[in-house]
């Protein structure tokens, strides 16, 4: 059996920043991929979500979906690493009041200059 180059199936399909990510994930172990729809996604903006694609090769296709399966999970996961700090709002320190609507014009003290 050979070694097709172009047998590739789609494992991925969504945001581009997201895609960017998988396929940082998927490099790091070693799974090569092809990014597919990215201009699409320059042109149109967010007019078209899940028109950036992630296609790997169909013998690499369970490692892959494992892969992103797993960086989907720990994207979800609050991080472990420190707490999340928590910023509460003042209560003692009144807002401050908001700068009146007009001002009232300048008046001369000397109306004859």
């Amino acid at each position: 059996m050979t070694h097709d180059p172009n047998d590739v199936v789609r494992v991925y399909a969504g945001p581009a920043l997201m895609v960017r990510g998988h396929r940082a994930a998927l490099a790091e172990v070693g799974i090569t991929c092809r990014v597919v729809g990215t201009e699409l996604s320059g042109s149109f903006g967010s007019a078209l979500p899940a028109s950036v694609e992630l296609w790997v090769h169909r013998s690499n296709k369970t490692a892959a979906e494992g892969v992103i399966a797993r960086e989907s999970r720990s994207a979800n996961e609050p991080t472990r690493d420190r707490p999340r700090q928590h910023f509460p709002h003042p209560i003692d320190d009144p807002k401050p009041a908001p700068p009146p609507h007009r001002r009232e014009p300048y008046v001369s003290p000397d109306p004859g200059a």
